[in-house]
């Protein structure tokens, strides 16, 4: 198995894996590769639908997104992640502008544990995937950072005013994720060690701080975190497949250009159920 490190003890490269076919020993030990890296990138992949859903599967409970409009039609699974329009309508969800650090799902009981983004159609300029190691980030945070977050809890909303999300919600998928409170200091269930649990795209309140003082408090852990050390600049290349564990990856995307094509085929997956709440 081929793999090469990306970034300082975080993101790791596979080039020689078929994702399709992917034995159960070999898939056992790229399982323990990504967790502890936190982030895999898988290049070259020839992925059908069916394909994509089984490797997903083979990896948790899969999880389906409640933004069910951009649900593939034959495989709710899956999620379109594009600029595209079809019939009038957009295909997928979240554009062609800059979003926002955010982890996924946060804004549920159980978070997903792993995403995956399987890309179809890449643009020439920009859409560039940033992931941070907030693992790493927590274990050097210093002393005065650690006390604004050691005990602490926040509100994590899928409707906050200033998300970068692009699309808005029906009422029926309003009521399917109401807010909900995590930790943001939390264990990774399988690997225990602890790690910052941050979402700037989705937290409303740090403790019972108004929204104003939750953000200061959120830019100065973001500054800590996303600096050089922590994190790693995905480029996209067509049939590549990245995989990132939400308990411990935070991510961020760049714009581009709006008159160019981008199309990407988003899974996940969860916890076992027993472990699906961060603590």
């Amino acid at each position: 198995m081929k793999t090469n490190l990306l970034a300082d003890k975080f993101a790791i490269e596979f080039d020689d894996l078929d994702l399709a076919t992917l034995e159960t020993a070999a898939l056992d030990e790229v399982r323990e590769l990504w967790m502890r890296y936190k982030v895999a990138v898988f290049r070259n992949q020839q992925l059908t639908d069916e394909a994509l859903v089984g490797f997903t599967k083979r990896l948790g409970p899969q999880h389906v997104h409640v933004r069910d409009q951009y649900h593939d039609e034959k495989h709710p699974e899956i999620m379109f992640v594009s600029n595209l329009q079809e019939d009038g309508r957009n295909l997928g969800s979240l554009g062609n502008g800059d979003l926002r650090w955010h982890t996924d799902q946060s804004y549920t009981a159980k978070p997903v544990h792993g995403t995956m983004l399987y890309g179809v159609e890449i643009p020439e300029d920009g859409g560039a995937t940033w992931f941070c190691d907030l693992g790493s980030a927590y274990a050097d945070m210093p002393a005065e950072l650690r006390a604004l977050v050691n005990g602490e809890t926040a509100s994590f909303s899928g409707l906050k005013p200033d998300s970068t999300q692009s699309a808005p919600l029906r009422p029926d998928q309003i009521a399917k994720i109401p807010p909900q409170r995590h930790p943001l200091v939390r264990t990774h269930p399988y690997l225990k060690y602890k790690t910052l649990y941050i979402s700037p795209n989705h937290i409303m309140q740090i403790g019972d701080l108004d929204l104003a003082r939750t953000e200061k408090i959120l830019d100065q852990l973001v500054d800590w975190a996303e600096q050089p050390r922590y994190t790693y600049c995905h480029k996209w290349r067509v049939n590549d497949l990245v995989l990132w564990d939400n308990a411990a990856v935070m991510h961020r995307r760049d714009g581009f250009p709006s008159r160019q094509r981008r199309f990407l085929k988003r899974t996940g997956f969860h916890f076992p159920e027993d472990l699906g709440i961060p603590y």
